[in-house]
């Protein structure tokens, strides 16, 4: 039974995970993503916390660098662990990515942690509501 249930999500893995539209839509949302969140982080924490001591290129680089260590999780990992839905998926990896990114700021950028939490929820917030309205109005597509 368990070899059974290894197989099945091993041979979904392949089908969907590694077929080129779906590379091609995680790359476009990987695009989008490290865009919309690295830009509310620096407007954040520069204009609104006025967080400068860490410098704009070390906020800049600590939005790059958490938005690339979490979204293959979100999309590679909690998807394919077990046989999830779309909206457990979701469910777990969403607030894995903001966890995990407000840490990645309180450690590389050396800010406080409830303004970590705060610049990462605005942040993952932003882009996972943004993406899908400028889809649905034709101004974000995937190629």
């Amino acid at each position: 039974m368990l070899a059974e249930r290894s197989r099945f999500c091993f041979n979904r893995y392949h089908k969907e995970m590694l077929s080129t539209n779906y590379i091609h839509r995680f790359i476009s949302s990987l695009t989008f993503t490290v865009a919309i969140e690295t830009l509310a982080i620096f407007l954040l924490l520069w204009f609104v916390f006025k967080k400068r001591e860490s410098g704009w290129k070390n906020i800049v680089l600590a939005g790059i660098f958490a938005s690339f260590a979490t979204i293959p999780y979100v999309w590679f990992v909690f998807p394919y662990i077990t046989k999830w839905s779309y909206s457990t998926s979701l469910a777990y990896s969403e607030p894995f990515a903001f966890l995990i990114e407000a840490l990645l700021y309180r450690i590389f950028l050396k800010i406080d942690i409830r303004i970590a939490l705060v610049v990462s929820l605005v942040a993952n917030g932003l882009s996972y509501f943004l993406g899908p309205i400028l889809r649905n109005h034709g101004l974000w597509i995937y190629w």
